[in-house]
């Protein structure tokens, strides 16, 4: 329907008779939530657009790294984007209902390195990069605190051969 093509949508995640989207809408990640229940009229109900002139999400093109978790009202997009207070990456958090999507709070890289996946466990949410795993405490979901960084691998910038083998 109209509705649906008004964005280019890289995902989509059916949940009864709504549809929750993401993808690009005027250079922006945007997250969309579409009343479905008659198929031939889908209805656009709500959407979130990040950045305010620009943002990505590996999102667009894994659908591995949006993560809609209806049960708990909450929807996790990894995003990369200008906003009010300069460039930023990191985990959006969204509130989802039947009726409408939420912007809340965002998990927020210190050093710059891109989120790719972020799920919640226990009432923390965790969140991956290629770098770490940081855990997150968004009881107060506006406000959304690391407490704290595991460091997966450290930085390599060098690369030796031994025999056959690459150190």
């Amino acid at each position: 329907g109209l509705a649906i093509e008004q964005a280019e949508e890289g995902f989509l995640q059916p949940l009864g008779d709504r549809l929750v989207t993401v993808g690009i809408e005027t250079n922006r990640v945007s997250v969309s939530l579409y009343d479905v229940a008659n198929p031939a009229a889908p209805t656009r109900l709500s959407a979130v657009t990040l950045g305010s002139n620009y943002s990505w999400s590996e999102a667009n093109y894994d659908e591995k790294a949006f993560n809609v978790l209806a049960d708990q009202g909450l929807i996790l997009l990894p995003f990369t984007g200008d906003g009010t207070d300069g460039y930023a990456t990191g985990v959006q958090l969204i509130d989802y209902s039947a009726a409408a999507l939420k912007a809340r709070g965002k998990i927020v890289s210190s050093t710059n390195i891109d989120y790719r996946r972020a799920t919640v466990l226990n009432q923390r949410i965790l969140s991956l990069s290629g770098w770490e795993l940081t855990s997150v405490d968004a009881t107060d979901r506006d406000n959304p605190i690391v407490t704290g960084r595991l460091p997966l691998a450290d930085t390599v910038d060098r690369v030796f051969a031994a025999g056959n083998f690459v150190i």
